[in-house]
């Protein structure tokens, strides 16, 4: 059956009107028979995973990215307030098509929300770092701001580089997806660059006593220096030894070294002869 439809190719009452379709035809067939196919089904299909999809993704990029976090500054405030600001700075970042009103395909908010977690956390990273060994050696104030003159270099080189990417990509391409997925990179690099640059300081001073009163120890076992090859070893009448082969007889040890020694004194004697 061929059904024209008087609806944009999406949006709520087009969506309302497919699953109507779908009850109808229910009426007369099995669930498993009726199938709908067409532009609108497949943006119906998509809307309906994408909710699923966007969890998933956006759930385990922060688990994972602060699992990684959780054991390098072994503090468990530090990693939530750097995903705090990153996460902020990709909210911030789709929210301009809501504002202007403008479509997204949603394959490349999903891209883009990944590309951004993982890439623009390393300039939030490089700060902390910083801070955490500049803080120990002077005070957190001076500490915060030799940690921006340190950083800056790096965060100003590799945002640079990554928002120039979309921007070019946004402008080359003729396909409407991945002029999306050019066009959100480059405004979630660049806002993520402000973020890091000066909020970021801010949390970090000001949250400087969670990160320090979540902090852990993890105690590494200790590395014995003991070659493994080695087997310890009792030599009757004294203590323990170590041997690279296995142990030894006494007897024959002893047999060995007066046979050396009778050879030392026939070659010394030979030697002495005219």
């Amino acid at each position: 059956m061929l059904i024209n439809l008087n609806l944009p190719e999406e949006g709520a009452e087009t969506f309302a009107f497919l699953q109507t379709i779908h009850r109808e035809a229910e009426r007369y067939y099995d669930a498993d028979n009726v199938y709908l196919v067409g532009d609108s089904t497949s943006d119906y299909d998509l809307s309906v995973s994408f909710a699923r999809d966007n969890v998933m993704i956006s759930v385990l990029s922060v688990v994972f990215v602060i699992i990684v976090l959780l054991f390098t500054f072994q503090s468990v405030g530090l990693p939530i307030l750097l995903i705090l600001v990153i996460q902020g700075s990709i909210w911030i970042n789709f929210s301009f098509p809501g504002v202007t009103q403008q479509p997204i395909f949603f394959m490349s908010y999903l891209i883009v929300t990944s590309i951004q977690m993982g890439a623009n956390i390393d300039y939030a990273i490089v700060i902390s770092s910083w801070y955490n060994e500049l803080k120990e050696k002077m005070s957190r104030r001076e500490a915060i701001v030799q940690a921006l003159d340190l950083s800056f270099p790096t965060v100003l080189t590799s945002g640079s580089i990554l928002s120039a990417a979309g921007f070019l990509i946004a402008q080359i391409t003729t396909e409407p997806a991945i002029v999306g997925i050019g066009e959100c990179l480059c405004r979630g690099t660049l806002i993520s660059m402000f973020l890091v640059m000066f909020i970021l300081p801010q949390i970090l001073y000001v949250g400087d006593e969670i990160v320090e009163r979540t902090r852990f120890d993890i105690k590494v076992p200790e590395v014995s220096h003991q070659r493994p090859w080695h087997r310890l070893c009792q030599r009757p009448g004294s203590g323990p030894y170590f041997r690279r082969s296995g142990c030894p007889d006494p007897g024959r040890d002893l047999r060995g070294r007066l046979r050396n020694a009778g050879d030392g004194s026939l070659s010394e004697r030979g030697g002495a002869r005219p």
